[in-house]
């Protein structure tokens, strides 16, 4: 029973279900759509920061290009919902138009499946570290600059704009124009496809996936093919950016060559840094704090990016582990053993030791 209370998977859902009751002045019987679509905006960043996360923060991977993947579920929902007529060489391809949201998450699943498993092979088996970093950095600027320069198929800096929110069958063809029904609408596939990614942390590939985090060659010698979890967790880590895009694109009603940036790519790894990138619920509340203190700062001051990354550098110097993985170490090791361990190293060492010697203890 109190595995099940304590489940992340769990308390995922209920945050979902009452995520924009959470907002600082929320008051959803009056009617005031800003704080549903603040609500929105989290939730869907969330289900990104949390797929990014299997990668960087369970794995130990880090990229700074998987925006990539976000653009292009974004702009496979743009197109395939509102069509297009292009030409490309002697051919010319037209698309009219679908009214369909399984189709358009279809396709972003597909064609973010397709990149992440060329990308995967090309570049997980010949780099690691900060070359991995700069090298998804790359792919993802040619991303950007496709959805940037193409302007007969994107577009262009303009993007594609006036996307109908998708109809549902049983419901009446507006059903998700209200702010409401959207929010639950895209909580419940956040849901689902988050129940799917604890899954497979949980799995042994989770597991393993852990062990060469913390220890790469150890993991190796073990009989692990580091390469090969690294190149799945890389795959599967790039489906839920897409699925965070088709869901974005529904959401603006519109897409524009940014959501590639460097910029959308950096907001994730903030995201689960504050939130604790070796914990399964951090991301979630780092894209809570991080859209919070937007909206709020940003009313005040235009310079709301300078306070949000000095917010950020003292979050990581007093809890390196981020506001989750701080909450577990004083559940574990209670609140002043905690406080010791972020301002003394050598306080950390002894608890560490002590735990050594309790797991060596016959």
């Amino acid at each position: 029973m109190n595995r099940v209370v304590r489940s992340p998977l769990l308390w995922t859902a209920l945050v979902l279900a009452i995520l924009p009751w959470l907002l600082p002045g929320a008051n959803p019987f009056a009617g005031r759509a800003g704080f549903i679509d603040l609500g929105t905006t989290i939730a869907i960043f969330a289900l990104f920061a949390m797929g990014f996360n299997l990668l960087f923060g369970h794995i130990g991977d880090l990229s700074f290009g998987h925006a990539m993947f976000f653009t292009i579920g974004a702009y496979a929902t743009a197109l395939f919902t509102k069509g297009f007529n292009v030409t490309v060489g002697s051919a010319n391809l037209v698309w009219g138009g679908a009214d369909s949201f399984f189709g358009s998450m279809a396709l972003s699943l597909a064609l973010g499946a397709a990149l992440a498993f060329l990308l995967a092979r090309l570049i997980v088996p010949r780099s690691s570290g900060i070359y991995f970093s700069m090298i998804t950095l790359a792919f993802a600027q040619v991303v950007y600059f496709f959805t940037y320069k193409w302007d007969a198929f994107t577009g262009g800096e303009d993007g594609i704009q006036a996307i109908a929110r998708p109809s549902l069958p049983g419901f009446a063809q507006s059903y998700l124009n209200a702010s409401w029904h959207f929010y639950y609408f895209s909580a419940i596939v956040i849901f689902i496809a988050l129940a799917i990614l604890w899954w497979v942390i949980e799995s042994p590939f989770g597991s393993v996936c852990h062990a060469i985090r913390e220890n790469e060659q150890r993991a190796e010698f073990l009989g692990y093919d580091v390469r090969k979890y690294r190149v799945n967790a890389f795959f599967i880590s790039a489906l839920f950016p897409a699925i965070a895009g088709c869901l974005w694109t529904y959401y603006q009603q519109s897409i524009t060559p940014d959501a590639g940036s460097i910029e959308y790519s950096g907001r994730v790894v903030m995201m689960s840094l504050l939130g604790g990138i070796q914990t399964f619920f951090g991301p979630m509340l780092g894209s809570f704090i991080y859209w919070q203190l937007q909206n709020d700062v940003s009313q005040i001051t235009k310079y709301w990016e300078a306070v949000i990354g000095a917010v950020f550098v003292v979050f990581v110097l007093i809890a390196p582990r981020g506001i989750w993985g701080a909450v577990e170490d004083i559940e574990h090791y209670g609140l002043r053993s905690a406080v010791q361990r972020v301002f003394s190293r050598r306080a950390r060492l002894e608890t560490e030791m002590a735990e050594e010697v309790v797991s060596r203890a016959p």
